[in-house]
């Protein structure tokens, strides 16, 4: 055998194996173990609470009915969520700015307040390119802009919808078909009977700010510690950190605190809330309808809801955004953050994230107590009397929940109804002239 034939030989022999190799990988199968159901090493999806849509979150704060020189309104999350879903049958033509027709203040007071005019408050601003997630408009461009009232009438047989904003008389309005309004006139026009009596104050230089008139009747709750169920740290851990691997942590006397070099959690046991801090972002403003968008999906990512909340604060040209607790009809406040979940947010990510830490077992509260609160006329006078109030800095009022929990032997959260008015931007709680709460318990 000469070397030519043994070199063929070695070439062919190559080839073969080559071949061989190809097909074994071809057809590989490799053997896995099945993962039985329940392993400790599955990753698993945070659940903190509950995900939630937009729709559960933007609602208006209350309706106002005008009736001639009178005004009827409610604050029923029941009436609430009937108007919005009743709304999101309707089909909305293509808004149309109108603002340049108002030229004078009497013309805006007008549109806003005239007889058999329905208006929804909302206590953020709201921008179209988020309310047309929730309504149905027969062209897919909507104004760049936003509003937080929505006025709904009917004129010279033709009904249209006004979306205003109020501080800047921005006005848009837009037509719906007049069959549309027919169960709508019913229930809020026609038939009162759903609302309540509402007293008007003229702000000075604002708008009309109203107030439910006679005394209401509400309940003060409370719940024990067993009622009250901390999420574990854990949890928020492997909820907000890329990595939790990499996460250390450290304690101080009333509070842990998390950190990976760059960011840092704080969870406060006394005052029942939890700061996330990402030091690698920096708060910068982006278009709200973005804010609002990202933050929703923020909290859904790690199944955040653990209650009724709604979006409560919110403005264009801002980073932030806040979303408060409601309890049925009326929203709670705090000194501590409890009640508010609060975001702050960079270029990409989250800068900022406060919450509370807990979860309330509401289905077995103490004994109830019963509360009468001040008629709504004497609690607004007693308001545009205070001597610290600048009436032109006045904005709103309306009933809320004060959310404690006292730091006993045995935690105790108490939820309990006042009169709360809302002045150069922020809610603060009102008080007797003797400095005692006006709860009709003293």
């Amino acid at each position: 055998m000469n070397y030519e034939k043994i070199k063929s030989a070695v070439l062919a022999l190559l080839v073969l194996i080559s071949l061989a190799f190809t097909w074994g990988i071809w057809n590989y199968q490799p053997s896995y173990e099945t993962i039985a159901d329940g392993a400790d090493d599955i990753v698993t999806e945070v659940e903190i609470g509950q995900q939630r849509k937009i729709s559960e979150l933007v609602k208006p704060s209350k309706i106002i009915s005008h009736q001639g020189s009178s005004h009827y309104g409610t604050v029923s999350e029941q009436e609430l969520d009937w108007i919005m879903d009743e709304m999101t049958k309707w089909t909305f033509f293509e808004p149309e700015d109108v603002s340049r027709s108002l030229l004078n203040k009497q013309e805006f007071s007008e549109l806003l307040s005239n007889d058999s005019h329905v208006e929804l408050f909302f206590s953020s601003s709201v921008p179209f390119n988020t309310i047309k997630t929730m309504f149905s408009f027969n062209d897919t461009a909507v104004p760049n802009a936003v509003f937080n009232r929505i006025i709904i009438t009917e004129e010279e047989n033709k009904a249209f919808v006004y979306f205003v904003s109020v501080q800047e008389r921005l006005v848009f309005r837009s037509q719906i078909e007049t069959r549309s309004l027919k169960e709508f006139k019913n229930r809020y026009v026609e038939d009162s009977e759903r609302l309540k009596p509402y007293i008007s104050y003229q702000i000075p230089k604002g708008s009309l700010l109203y107030v439910q008139k006679e005394p209401p009747l509400l309940t003060m709750q409370s719940y024990l510690s067993e009622q009250i169920e901390e999420i574990e740290a854990e949890t928020f851990k492997r909820a907000l950190f890329n990595d939790p691997s990499y996460v250390r942590r450290g304690s101080r006397s009333d509070s842990d605190e998390y950190t990976d070099g760059s960011s840092f959690m704080r969870i406060n046991s006394n005052t029942g809330t939890v700061r996330y801090v990402n030091s690698a972002e920096t708060p910068q403003s982006m278009p709200l309808d973005q804010l609002i968008e990202k933050s929703i999906n923020f909290v859904n990512d790690h199944n955040g809801w653990v209650d009724d909340y709604r979006l409560f604060k919110a403005e264009p040209g801002s980073s932030d955004i806040s979303y408060r607790l409601f309890l049925g009809d009326f929203p709670v406040f705090d000194s501590q953050g409890m009640a508010e979940l609060s975001q702050s947010w960079g270029q990409d990510r989250i800068y900022q994230y406060d919450r509370s830490s807990f979860i309330v077992q509401r289905d077995k509260p103490l004994p109830e107590e019963t509360v009468e609160l001040q008629s709504g006329q004497k609690a607004l006078n007693q308001v545009i009397n205070l001597e610290s109030i600048d009436p032109l800095l006045l904005t709103d009022m309306r009933i809320g929940y004060e959310m404690t929990l006292e730091q006993e032997s045995r935690k105790i959260l108490t939820l309990k109804p006042f009169w709360y008015y809302q002045y150069n931007g922020e809610w603060q709680k009102l008080f007797t002239d003797e400095g005692r709460p006006a709860d009709g318990l003293e």
